[in-house]
């Protein structure tokens, strides 16, 4: 009773901020919770899991335009972390079936959804299996577990952020009215203007700290 009644308090303290906390509870506990969230209240999660992995590829790509800087070891863990980040958000949108957020638990007509998507990406059925495979690989062998193979092969972002832009898309258009997104962005356009933004944002910090270290 006493973990039933913390776990309602904390829900309700940060529902007012639109966001709980994932997996704070475990997998029964989520569940739980997203039998009080009203069909709003999920999509407008999806949305802030879109937005979270903008803004790390957008950190991760304006990291590292040549060399790491110094302290050099600090900066590759920092980058790797934002890398590590987008492929285990992916997961929860796009690549993880069972996902609470995954886009087939979320659209009104998935098969609509899978069908736009993949001519968005310019990918076939099987195609988009291997590249799914391949981020999942290197997430259960290498992020979540460290398994036996000896090489890792860190799976291209790109198909991932354009079918992550997509959903978002797709969400804005199709299954949520502007005022339920905001402050959010409230179309495809606005998350890529956020993305930049972000980007812009991680120029000014490293630029910061490039002038520090000639000093």
């Amino acid at each position: 009773m006493l973990s039933l009644c913390l776990g309602a308090g904390l829900y309700l303290a940060m529902r007012a901020l639109g966001w709980v906390i994932d997996g704070f509870l475990g997998s029964r506990g989520e569940e739980r919770l997203m039998t009080l969230l009203t069909r709003r209240e999920r999509l407008r999660r999806v949305a802030l899991l879109c937005c979270e992995f903008m803004r790390n590829h957008a950190y991760y790509r304006t990291g590292f335009p040549g060399e790491p800087r110094a302290p050099r070891e600090f900066w590759i863990t920092v980058n790797g972390n934002f890398f590590d980040q987008c492929v285990l958000i992916w997961g929860k949108l796009i690549g993880d079936r069972k996902a609470q957020h995954h886009w087939a638990n979320i659209v009104s007509n998935p098969g609509n959804f899978k069908t736009e998507m993949l001519r968005h990406l310019k990918l076939d059925a099987d195609a988009f299996k291997k590249y799914r495979n391949d981020v999942h690989d290197y997430r259960d062998k290498f992020v979540a577990h460290l398994d036996r193979e000896r090489v890792m092969k860190p799976p291209k972002l790109g198909p991932a952020k354009l079918s992550v832009e997509f959903y978002y898309s797709y969400l804005a258009n199709n299954e949520v009215k502007p005022s339920d997104l905001y402050p959010l962005p409230t179309n495809e356009a606005e998350l890529r203007e956020y993305y930049d933004e972000r980007a812009a944002e991680a120029a000014r910090v490293y630029a910061d700290i490039d002038r520090s270290a000639r000093n």
